[in-house]
């Protein structure tokens, strides 16, 4: 057995993002939802590379398979990058058991409207309802202002 991580630290005006897995990391901004992280997964690769479409991948048998995680190897590579961050950025960290039952819009659309703690409750209300046949973690981060560096 392995487990996925996606971590987020925000500093100075930057958010660092770790990766493992399928879990992701969603960037809203501007009205927009952008996901940041690539799923490190078999089907996920196999679009990447122009073997499968997002239509195929999203139907496919194997597309719980994970080619990174946490666990099943003493040493594992995470995905590292830094992404800038500005003032009213929401940051979305959830596990592939909220994004293989709700869709990017239905995500966009939950968290601009709600708080981030109800938006979280709603989210996974949702995919449960929908099936919930993973368990379902959510995390929502408003950026609501950024202090100057100060040394």
């Amino acid at each position: 057995m392995g487990t996925t991580l996606t971590a987020l630290a925000l500093v100075e005006g930057r958010a660092f993002v770790g990766h493992i897995g399928d879990s992701r990391a969603y960037l809203i901004r501007e009205g927009q939802i952008r996901q940041i992280t690539e799923d490190h997964s078999w089907v996920a690769e196999q679009v990447r590379s122009g073997s499968m479409t997002q239509e195929e991948a999203e139907r496919s048998p194997y597309r719980n398979i994970i080619t990174r995680c946490i666990g099943t190897q003493p040493d594992v590579e995470p995905e590292l990058f830094a992404v800038e961050t500005e003032p009213l950025d929401t940051w979305l960290l959830c596990s592939d058991g909220l994004t293989g039952h709700v869709t990017d819009d239905e995500l966009l659309q939950i968290v601009n409207e709600q708080s981030p703690s109800e938006a979280c409750r709603q989210l996974v209300e949702l995919a449960c309802a929908r099936g919930g046949s993973d368990n379902v973690t959510v995390l929502i981060v408003r950026v609501t202002g950024l202090l100057p560096y100060s040394a």
